[in-house]
């Protein structure tokens, strides 16, 4: 039953997603200006949301993404990814691999 309630949840989202793409490039400047009033409140919302779940303790380990079994830091990929979209507003991923971008405070 889990399986269909997540599958159910993940697809509105999704299609909740597609849709909203689909009108910010389909609409017109009046459409548009509707929708930023309704549509933004919720984002910030959610972001903020999202980033409260995250949040860094003061060790600078996210309390989600860093189990205290791990040592060293795990880069918090939500506050990463915060931060390209929302600062640097840029869609590429980050370099992976052994020294990848590490989250710590202040340093996003």
């Amino acid at each position: 039953m889990d399986e269909v309630l997540n599958s159910t949840l993940l697809s509105a989202v999704r299609d909740r997603l597609d849709y909203l793409d689909a009108l910010v490039g389909k609409a017109d400047e009046t459409s548009k200006s509707v929708l930023a009033d309704t549509v933004i409140t919720q984002m910030t919302g959610a972001w903020r949301e999202l980033l409260a779940a995250h949040e860094l303790d003061d060790r600078g380990r996210c309390r989600v993404c860093s189990p205290r079994r791990l040592f060293g830091r795990a880069a918090c990929t939500v506050w990463r990814t915060a931060h390209r979209r929302l600062i640097t507003d840029s869609a590429e991923r980050p370099a992976a691999g052994r020294h990848h971008y590490r989250c710590r405070p202040g340093t996003f």
